[in-house]
């Protein structure tokens, strides 16, 4: 890189985003940066994906905030690229543009009864949880049976936050709206499709479970699992935990998703053995947990980062590979004049009239919910997208 500092676009300001905004401050000391963000809230999978009792997971918000501490970046929130804003746009009126819009979109399991009120996409579920605005409406049908179909930690995600009692969730800040579900499941059933060893849940994740107050655990293994891999050796060792409540969350493996069933919503989940024979499991509720999708597409004049990219490493991951795109980009930078695209930028966004929101007008989201929650919860989340707005701009000024 040389010459004047680079003016830079991210799109999206979740943990991929806010990565690179990180290691750009870094590695371009000079740049001036603007994220842009669809919500009117940052932090994205952090925010709303992430399960509500992982605070210590959550806390990296913390170092996210402080690379807004400078006035060289700026938020850009409540603002649609692609949308509002033609992403060919950014790529003209910037020197680099970062694509970091994640993977919103479920991937569908692709069987019949999958629409049927009670079946669930694992992302819309924790959406609701966290109170994530595009999912705030969802009011799941929750019962006593839950199946989660998925082999990763998502899948253990929803089956910790569902079998936990209220107390145990008590310092979280899973939403007011969800509280009801609280140790509600009486049967947890977790369903892979292939054998043990090709799962992808981490042993820590597997350890958290046994930690349940009110748990006890099922784990059917197969004979030829290889107990010397650390992941069916915590599976294993979750069968030996004392029971110690009236939840059970049971564990299977070798069974693909083959129909739900039922009349006028979920009652059964039927699936197919590796020998073709069929086992239906009752079910009040099934959450698919088997992976997600990118939204927007990105050119050869974005760089695309985190699971934008295809990657589908965790947030640990995403801070190294935001890091390598960043170094990579900058070396490969080679500035051209931008002015009349960044006049067009400027006119589309004055005469939008959207009035997108900056980083002060999240802080007053972020006081709001603070101030509202009761201790030991950290925040009490405003859900909607009508009151995030109003709370946004409640007392708004020009500084």
């Amino acid at each position: 890189m040389s010459g004047a500092a680079p003016r830079v676009a991210i799109v999206g300001a979740g943990p991929a985003g806010l990565f690179t905004l990180c290691a750009l401050l870094r590695e371009a000391p000079g740049a001036s940066v603007d994220v842009f963000e669809r919500l009117p809230t940052p932090f994205g999978l952090v925010r709303s994906g992430v399960a509500p009792d992982h605070q210590g997971v959550k806390a990296v918000v913390r170092q996210f905030e402080r690379a807004f501490a400078t006035d060289r970046v700026r938020l850009v929130a409540d603002c649609e690229v692609g949308g509002d804003i033609p992403l060919s746009l950014l790529a003209d009126a910037y020197d680099m543009v970062f694509l970091a819009t994640g993977a919103p979109h479920a991937r569908r399991l692709g069987v019949a009864g999958e629409d049927l009120p009670g079946v669930y996409s694992a992302i819309s579920f924790m959406g609701w949880l966290n109170g994530h605005p595009d999912h705030a409406s969802l009011q799941p049908r929750i019962g006593e049976r839950v199946v989660i179909v998925g082999g990763g930690n998502v899948a253990l995600d929803v089956a910790r936050v569902l079998a936990k009692t209220p107390r145990e969730m008590e310092s979280s800040d899973l939403c007011a709206h969800a509280r009801h579900l609280c140790g509600r499941a009486r049967s947890i059933t977790i369903v892979a499709r292939g054998g043990p060893e090709a799962t992808r849940f981490s042993p820590t994740e597997l350890k958290a479970l046994s930690r349940l107050e009110a748990a006890a655990f099922q784990v059917e293994l197969p004979s030829g699992a290889d107990r010397s891999a650390p992941v069916v050796a915590a599976l294993a060792a979750l069968e030996t935990t004392p029971p110690a409540g009236a939840t059970r969350i049971c564990f299977r493996f070798g069974l693909t998703a083959g129909e739900a069933v039922g009349e006028g919503c979920l009652e059964q989940v039927r699936f197919q053995r590796a020998d073709g024979s069929v086992e239906a499991l009752d079910a009040d509720m099934l959450i698919s947990a088997i992976g997600q999708q990118a939204a927007l597409a990105g050119s050869e004049a974005v760089h695309a980062v985190g699971w934008a990219s295809g990657e589908r490493g965790d947030i640990p991951a995403s801070r190294a590979q935001a890091l390598g795109v960043v170094r990579q980009a900058l070396e490969t930078m080679r500035p051209v004049p931008r002015q009349a695209a960044r006049a067009r930028l400027d006119e589309v966004i004055s005469s939008s009239g959207a009035g997108y929101l900056d980083w002060a007008a999240w802080k007053r989201i972020d006081q709001a919910e603070i101030s509202s929650a009761a201790p030991p919860r950290p925040r009490e989340k405003l859900v909607s997208w009508a009151a995030l707005r109003a709370t946004a701009r409640l007392h708004e000024t020009n500084t």
